[in-house]
């Protein structure tokens, strides 16, 4: 299923996606959604690393990771417990 949105964009914006679309053979409508699904994705990549970060940092509760994340907020706390054991490790190597 698919939903139809309008937008405004700046007339010097089109003129570039239009010369654009005609150079790569595609219609300006099948570029911008392959554009936005690329940009979400990316700012969803971003979001996830930002969470996994504050929640090592300890900035946020496992609680908090997981109503964001979800199942993959299990990935995170094992990764996360993994590398301070490692560090833990390493520091007994030091020491010595």
């Amino acid at each position: 299923m698919t939903t139809q949105i309008n937008i405004r964009l700046d007339e010097h914006l089109i003129e570039e996606i239009d010369a654009l679309t005609r150079m790569l053979h595609v219609p300006r409508s099948e570029w911008l959604r392959m554009k936005l699904a690329e940009a979400v994705k990316e700012s969803i990549l971003k979001y996830r690393e930002v969470l996994a970060l504050e929640y090592t940092l300890g900035h946020i509760s496992y609680e908090e990771l997981h109503a964001a994340l979800g199942k993959d907020a299990e990935e995170v706390k094992i990764i996360h417990e993994m590398t301070k054991k490692g560090k833990k490790e390493i520091d007994k190597l030091l020491i010595k």
